[in-house]
């Protein structure tokens, strides 16, 4: 594979082929953090870049009514496929939206509204703060807006990775490894990704298939990123170093930010 950076419009995020496999490696202790939030807020909760449900059915599950908004016609799929298996009432609670987080209109706000992690994918800073600016508009006068941040500053610039294997439900068994390269000039990351997956039936030989993607993610620095929040119109009441509650220092690589309307 080649790791040559590419302009940023050619990096779009790589999920097309892979949706079923993405949630095995997913670390899921953000989960408890955005359900205790909802808590504190109430329905509606609008799930931005909602992948294939990952965030958004668990809030479901708890009794939160949840617009998962989504672009990827991969995870699209893997969601709709994956919201009959949650109990009748759960599922009748989400509502999947087929949008770009930098260009949607819904029509409501929401007393909750969060990015999991995926902000980045807006690659360029007209479509960054784009998405903030949608989602001022959608945001309720009491609502709160969660940003979960990857501190520009403390990316790996050239990490090669192998995960540990995953077992899927019918016993297909997934390996993911990985090469992630950051230009901090250009404020751009390629991350290119390779699934392994093994399908072995007793009496039969292993059946072996590889898929590589590609994604791209901007780099994203703090002042930078308190810049376009205030363009956008919002403030920040808080911020967080990690979904564990403690409080946000310059060590830390994860900015976990809690914004209202200014």
């Amino acid at each position: 594979m080649s790791r040559e950076l590419r302009d940023e419009q050619e990096l779009v995020p790589g999920y097309e082929g892979i949706a079923e496999f993405f949630d095995l490696f997913a670390n899921n202790t953000d989960i408890p953090f955005y359900v205790r939030y909802a808590k504190k807020q109430g329905s509606p909760v609008l799930d931005i870049a909602a992948g294939s449900g990952r965030v958004a059915f668990p809030l479901a599950q708890e009794g939160f009514r949840v617009t998962a908004l989504e672009k990827s016609p991969s995870m699209l799929t893997e969601m709709r496929r994956r919201l009959p298996r949650l109990p009748k009432d759960a599922a009748d609670r989400v509502n999947i939206v087929e949008a770009d987080m930098s260009d949607f209109s819904i029509g409501r706000k929401y007393r909750l509204i969060i990015i999991p992690g995926s902000f980045a994918h807006a690659m360029s800073t007209d479509k960054q703060l784009s998405t903030l600016k949608c989602v001022r508009k959608h945001l309720a006068s009491d609502g709160l807006f969660i940003l979960d941040l990857h501190v520009g500053a403390l990316l790996p610039e050239d990490l090669k990775f192998e995960e540990p294997k995953a077992t899927l439900p019918d016993g297909r068994t997934v390996i993911r490894s990985g090469v992630i390269h950051t230009d901090m000039v250009r404020q751009i990351m390629r991350v290119d990704l390779k699934y392994t997956v093994i399908h072995a039936s007793e009496g039969y030989s292993e059946d072996k298939r590889e898929i590589e993607v590609t994604s791209g993610a901007a780099v994203i620095f703090n002042r930078e990123a308190d810049l376009l929040i205030r363009m956008a119109g919002l403030a920040i009441e808080d911020q967080l170093g990690g979904f564990d509650g403690r409080p946000y220092t310059p060590e830390c690589d994860r900015r976990i930010l809690l914004l209202r309307s200014h």
